[in-house]
């Protein structure tokens, strides 16, 4: 009963964040460890529930984690421990077209097809996927490393691209075009490679309602 309770308000919050000028653009399904929130000046530790908005950047420490859902459904991401990661998003339609920074660190992205763009910039690279299972990785020196598990992934710097398909590993290195290879084993940490093989586990709960313009839109909200 307290669920149903808990859940009811958080859809009329939700629904009034909807209204609102600023759309929430994500939110954070499970977090462990340390993961600090950057907004507006402001910063501060989030956890699980946490709402994410256009600009907002994430850092997460050592031993840290999340999972974060796109509120269009698009897209799942996990952060994991020593990234930076800037979410920037704009509405198209009921689409969210998704330009993801990563700073440094590691990020694993599963995208959806037909589900609004989606790419990841690095300080040397650009990631461009549509709907496909991979894992970016950005080394303290600015290099960037991407592990293509499913579909195609297009990995471009000011000099050239490649495409990185399944089983492949993509190299993108400042002032040289990226190259692409078979991916080598034990290249990604088993850490990594056993998270994003957990499957993230949420209810979702459907919400139909009408918009500023009299169209009903439905909005899913997951839990645990």
């Amino acid at each position: 009963m307290k669920k149903l309770v808990f859940l009811i308000l958080l859809a009329v919050l939700f629904v009034s964040l909807l209204f609102a000028e600023a759309n929430p653009a994500a939110v954070i399904l499970q977090s462990k460890g340390v993961i600090e929130l950057s907004r507006d000046g402001e910063k501060k530790n989030v956890s699980s529930g946490e709402i994410l908005y256009n600009g907002d950047e994430l850092v997460s420490s050592e031993e840290s984690i999340a999972a974060i859902r796109f509120v269009d459904d698009g897209a799942i991401i996990k952060l994991f421990s020593n990234s930076i990661l800037t979410i920037i998003t704009t509405k198209v339609e009921n689409k969210l077209d998704k330009q993801l920074y990563l700073e440094v660190g590691e990020l694993w992205s599963k995208v959806k097809k037909e589900s609004g763009a989606y790419q990841i910039e690095t300080p040397t690279a650009v990631a461009a996927v549509k709907g496909t299972d991979f894992l970016t990785e950005v080394k303290d020196n600015g290099d960037t490393w991407l592990f293509t598990f499913e579909g195609v992934v297009e990995l471009k710097t000011d000099v050239g691209s490649v495409e990185v398909s399944k089983g492949s590993t993509g190299i993108a290195v400042s002032g040289s075009a990226p190259i692409q290879r078979k991916t080598e084993k034990d290249e990604i940490k088993e850490g990594v490679r056993k998270e994003i093989e957990q499957v993230v586990e949420t209810n979702v709960m459907e919400i139909e309602f009408k918009d500023a313009n009299g169209e009903t839109k439905t909005m899913k909200i997951y839990y645990k």
